[in-house]
């Protein structure tokens, strides 16, 4: 088999590996911005809430949280009178990645405020700030340029999340290399998986090399 037959075979399934990692990303960083906000707050009750949801989502594996949206979303909804059982299956795949990785980036949201010194807020606050241009302009800039290196390594974590999602049927990169496989009788196996390994290492190295100018133009930006 020509390389050039498997990396294009390969490359089919790379819109709906794109999607997912863009879309799951998205939703997990907002779920867990709202988390972060929950665990911090006052309330014990709430706190509490937010915690049990991290310890949770945090000791389930991220496969078997696949399988468990992909066919418990749908019995859920049922209780409600809605069927979902037509969605696509991307449509899971995306909420069960978007669940899982919520919790480690509520925890790196939630770890990097309770690093910035509060003297700070205060100290807006005293030269007249309200409370919410404080937090915008004073906390959140030095909130999330503390958590960049753990965002940075969550989403490249998620990037080879996304290769389990064959097991709900979501046809993806890996699920590409595995008809492939088939179809050859595991005879081009090693070199067509070679090749896909190369295919999400390319994806990691424009992801660091994002955040690498990220942080460069962020720091050009605050001199």
């Amino acid at each position: 088999m020509r390389l050039s037959k498997v990396i294009t075979s390969l490359l089919t399934g790379l819109p709906t590996t794109i999607t997912l990692l863009v879309l799951s990303f998205i939703f997990a960083s907002l779920i867990g911005l709202g988390l972060a906000w929950l665990y911090l707050r006052k309330n014990p009750i709430v706190s509490s809430i937010a915690r049990g949801y991290l310890g949770i989502v945090r000791g389930t594996p991220p496969l078997l949280m696949l399988l468990v949206v992909y066919y418990g979303l749908p019995k859920l909804f049922l209780l409600a009178g809605i069927n979902i059982n037509n969605w696509a299956k991307l449509i899971f795949a995306i909420a069960a990645l978007a669940i899982g990785w919520s919790a480690y980036l509520a925890e790196a949201f939630r770890s990097a405020y309770l690093s910035v010194d509060p003297g700070q807020y205060e100290a807006a606050l005293a030269v007249g700030m309200n409370t919410r241009r404080a937090f915008r302009r004073i906390i959140m800039p030095q909130v999330f340029l503390i958590a960049l290196p753990n965002i940075e390594n969550l989403l490249i974590g998620l990037v080879k999340a996304t290769s389990l999602v064959y097991v709900i049927g979501v046809v993806d990169m890996y699920s590409t290399a595995t008809d492939l496989s088939n179809q050859n009788q595991g005879v081009y196996q090693l070199e067509i998986f070679v090749v896909l390994a190369l295919i999400y290492w390319l994806i990691v190295l424009l992801i660091e090399w994002g955040f690498r100018r990220f942080r460069k133009h962020y720091q050009y930006v605050t001199v």
